[in-house]
């Protein structure tokens, strides 16, 4: 049996989030972080470039009598599955912020084996994502049994989640996942932003002065050295930030401690492709009959 749009699994349903919770979490969001939320938000929709078309179709002659008709459209959902270790307003709204300028008609999150922390529904309603759940282990194997009934869609995974034996062989899941370490480069930087935009990462210092917070320590050697650290993201000046000098995916100056980007699932990744090629007609009318001597 098919689920309709906005119907989930009763895996999802029974453990979805009141709209009480989600109010209760935005109250209790300090205005400052909801602040650094949306600042990171607007940031990955301008880099995305926005919401893409409903649908987008082109039909090319390519030559050699082809002719080519693509089509692209949103998969019917998105399903961000957040293990308990996973606590990254950022590395969230990315996944989403993606999902939702694919159009995707229903995106949802779930939280396995854990209380979803209030920065992380605080995104989510910024988001405009309403959908979220928090579900055990156990309905998490139900969850994922019953996915397919949604149509064609996508599994994103946050954290160190575990997938169940047995699952579909045609769901498609992508694993969105960090070592959990970045690098920060000089001054300039809000050290309490970076701390809440990525709570579980480790940041290294490599300025003479390293924040007294949790999760800093003190970094060794240049922005020369980075990419033997295995960084995640790099945070330089703003004079360095845009020649791509260290080898880390992200390179990142002031400003943007709450952006956040994964290269491997842009809004692209959340649509589904269909292609035809036929013989052009017009260059078949043209074509030279073939003789005896071109077999």
């Amino acid at each position: 049996m098919s689920l309709p749009m906005g119907r989930w699994p009763e895996a999802l349903e029974r453990g979805r989030l009141a709209d009480a919770a989600f109010a209760a979490a935005y109250a209790r969001t300090p205005d400052r972080e909801r602040a650094w939320i949306k600042t990171g938000l607007a940031a990955m929709y301008a880099a995305m470039g926005g919401p893409l078309p409903a649908s987008r179709q082109r039909c090319d002659a390519l030559g050699h009598d082809l002719l080519a008709a693509s089509l692209d459209v949103p998969l019917d959902y998105v399903l961000v599955a957040c293990g308990r270790d996973f606590l990254s307003p950022a590395r969230l709204s990315a996944v989403v912020t993606a999902a939702l300028c694919a159009r995707v008609p229903d995106v949802a999150a779930v939280r396995v084996g854990a209380a979803w922390p209030k920065p992380l529904i605080t995104t989510l309603e910024l988001c405009g994502v309403e959908t979220a759940a928090r579900i055990s282990r156990r309905d998490w194997a139900g969850l994922l049994a019953e996915l397919p009934a949604k149509g064609r869609g996508v599994v994103v995974l946050l954290g160190e989640l575990i997938l169940p034996a047995g699952i579909s062989p045609g769901l498609d899941v992508r694993r969105a996942a960090v070592a959990g370490k970045a690098g920060v480069f000089g001054p300039g930087f809000d050290a309490a932003a970076l701390s809440f935009a990525h709570p579980d990462c480790t940041f290294y210092s490599h300025d003479a002065h390293c924040p007294e917070l949790p999760g800093w320590q003190a970094g060794q050697g240049g922005l020369a050295q980075a990419g033997q650290a295995g960084y995640d993201a790099v945070y330089v000046a703003a004079g360095n930030a845009l020649s791509l000098s260290a080898d880390a995916p992200l390179c990142l100056g002031p400003g943007r401690e709450g952006f956040w980007q994964w290269p491997h699932l842009p809004p692209q990744a959340f649509r589904r492709q269909r292609f035809a090629a036929v013989v052009d007609p017009n260059r078949a009318a043209y074509a030279p009959t073939p003789g005896p001597e071109d077999a």
